[in-house]
């Protein structure tokens, strides 16, 4: 299982480089899965008020649902980036793109809105490419770099940046 990260600072376009990446890879029947860090504090929301839920309320540490094509798993335990990678390497996926988690040593897309951002890629390692939506941050000569606003047309190349994670 190939694994890459897309990480960057608050309104980066993280999630649209991820949703972009997803539909890219999973049109070449490539089996992709995802894990976002909720890097907002709290914890995520919870969806709905079902069993499972209830479940999770009362105690259970691991509370399961399986529908007719979807099975949705709550955890009530915090999980190291290292646990959840282990856990999605025993799915069915070909790749892992994970939104977040910018300190972890994975090969990463770093995207940035400004020159403030660009300034903290050097607390950042295994940068593999660079996004941005300011054009005078494309012409870096240390990391391959792409237009955010041109996703559609860079999306092939960044692709084979993931390809090579």
């Amino acid at each position: 299982m190939k694994i890459c990260q897309i990480v960057g600072y608050k309104n980066s376009g993280k999630t649209t480089v991820m949703n972009s990446l997803i539909r890219y890879f999973s049109s070449s029947e490539m089996k992709v899965g995802t894990l976002k860090h909720h890097g907002h504090g709290g914890e995520p929301e919870v969806v709905d008020n079902t069993d499972s839920t209830t479940h999770i309320e009362s105690g259970s540490l691991v509370s399961g649902v399986q529908g007719e094509n979807t099975t949705q798993l709550t955890f009530e335990v915090k999980m190291n980036l290292d646990k959840l990678i282990q856990l999605y390497s025993n799915l069915p996926i070909d790749l892992l793109l994970i939104e977040g988690y910018k300190n972890a040593s994975y090969p990463k897309i770093v995207l940035v809105k400004n020159e403030q951002d660009f300034s903290h890629l050097s607390d950042l390692s295994n940068i593999i490419a660079i996004g941005t939506w300011d054009e005078k941050l494309l012409n870096n000569n240390k990391f391959p770099t792409f237009n955010i606003n041109n996703l559609d047309a860079n999306i092939e190349q960044l692709a084979e940046y993931v390809r090579r994670c």
